[in-house]
C-alpha cells in the first residue's frame, strides 16, 4: 500500500506543464512505434512487389527466348497453290514492255490551245472527242522556245552590254 501512496504524492506534487510532458512523451512513443510499425511492412510489400516484378521480366524473357528460338529454327515454308492459284498467277505476271503495248493508243482532241502567262488553257473538240496517237509523235516546243527575234535582241543587248564594260 505504501508503493499506491507513494505514487499518488509524487502525482499530487507534478504540475500541469508536467502532464502535458508527460502525455506529450507517450504520444511520440506510439507515434515512433506505429512508424516503425509501417516502415517494416511498407519493405516486406516492396520487397514482394518487386519479387513479382523480378518473376515477371523473368517469364517474358523466357517468352521472348522461346520466340526467337522458334523463329531461328523455322525454315521458310513453301507456298502451295491449287491448280486455279497456278494458272491465275501465270496469266496475271505481266512486263513492262507488255504493258507499254497494251497502252491506250488514244488522246483528247483539242481545238486550239491558249497561254496565258505561264499557263496553258485547251479547248476540248466536242466533235471528235478521241484520236489515234501518232507512233512517233514529235514532240512540239512551240511556246517553249524563244523565238528567232528573241535570240536575235538578246544576241545584240549581250553585245551591247560587253561593249559598255569594255
Amino acid at each position: 500500500m505504501q508503493f499506491f501512496k507513494d505514487i499518488f504524492e509524487f502525482l499530487k506534487s507534478l504540475t500541469f506543464i508536467d502532464y502535458i510532458f508527460f502525455f506529450a512523451i507517450i504520444v511520440l512513443l506510439i507515434l515512433i512505434v506505429t512508424l516503425i510499425y509501417f516502415i517494416k511492412i511498407n519493405d516486406e510489400v516492396f520487397l514482394n512487389k518487386k519479387d513479382k516484378e523480378n518473376l515477371e521480366t523473368t517469364k517474358e524473357m523466357a517468352i521472348v527466348k522461346e520466340i526467337t528460338k522458334n523463329m531461328v529454327n523455322k525454315e521458310p515454308k513453301t507456298v502451295s497453290f491449287t491448280d486455279y492459284e497456278k494458272d491465275q498467277e501465270e496469266k496475271a505476271i505481266i512486263s513492262y514492255d507488255e504493258l507499254l503495248k497494251h497502252d491506250n493508243n488514244y488522246e483528247i482532241n483539242y481545238e486550239k490551245e491558249e497561254v496565258y502567262d505561264d499557263l496553258k488553257v485547251k479547248k476540248i473538240d466536242l466533235d471528235h472527242l478521241i484520236m489515234d496517237k501518232e507512233e512517233n509523235p514529235k514532240p512540239n516546243f512551240a511556246g517553249r522556245a524563244i523565238s528567232f527575234q528573241k535570240e536575235e535582241a538578246f544576241l545584240q543587248a549581250l553585245k551591247r552590254l560587253q561593249n559598255g564594260l569594255n
